[in-house]
């Protein structure tokens, strides 16, 4: 079973970052050289061990799926184009925090705080370049922007990137209100389905998204193998 050591990861955190993927109990495996971090993915949860590294975190992945047809009905003035309007970015990384506050590299306490802030602040960077994202609307109340969602165009879908919604402004009809801006935006293109990814953990937004009519087409468990 080989491991596919993540550039990406590996630069940026500063660590040796390895995956595999494992679709079956394999027991344990013993060539991890080098590395100082594992992540797992598994469909199940199958038996797994390394020798020298622990167990520290793990989670569920699920992603939402929902087919896009028609167009809905919304205010106007509130939504807006990140790269069409004044943007204070400094509040867009707050949200994006806030956005990951059931993410694994927020949850394992293995990460720093700063580890954490600096991967969403690049995520959010990378947006605006339209490296991660193809566009970004947010949601404003005069100068202050109470939400956030990006989202990118693939072959045949769409993925919700990032999503968020100010604290103290949740459970206004913010989010669904910017999720229904992206599928408007879909509804006009080629792409007739749009994808969310979250955590199993966050019963909030899994509820948020059913009742929006999304339903659960995938999960994955990721676990974290630190070096001893």
């Amino acid at each position: 079973m080989k491991v596919k050591v993540l550039e990406w990861d590996s630069n940026f955190f500063n660590k040796k970052i390895g995956v595999i993927e494992i679709e079956e109990e394999i027991g344990i495996l013993l060539d991890f050289e080098g590395l100082d971090l594992i992540y797992v993915k598994q469909i199940e949860n199958e038996h797994f061990e390394a020798k020298g590294f622990k167990e520290a975190y793990a989670d569920t992945k699920v992603v939402f799926s929902k087919s896009i047809s028609k167009s809905n009905n919304l205010l106007k003035g509130f939504i807006f184009s990140a790269f069409d309007t004044d943007i204070n970015r400094e509040q867009i990384y707050k949200l994006a925090y806030e956005s990951g506050k059931f993410s694994r590299f927020k949850l394992d306490n293995n990460f720093q705080k700063h580890e954490f802030e600096a991967l969403y602040k690049r995520w959010v960077d990378n947006s605006f370049s339209k490296e991660y994202a193809d566009a970004i609307l947010v949601y404003k109340d005069n100068s202050a922007i109470l939400g956030f969602i990006t989202y990118k165009i693939f072959k045949n879908y769409a993925t919700i990137c990032l999503i968020a919604v100010c604290v103290t402004h949740q459970g206004k009809g913010i989010g669904s209100a910017l999720l229904k801006a992206v599928e408007n935006e879909l509804a006009n293109t080629f792409v007739k389905e749009l994808r969310i990814p979250t955590q199993l953990q966050n019963e909030q937004a899994c509820g948020f998204y059913t009742k929006l009519g999304y339903n659960i087409i995938e999960k994955t468990i990721i676990k974290h193998y630190w070096r001893l």
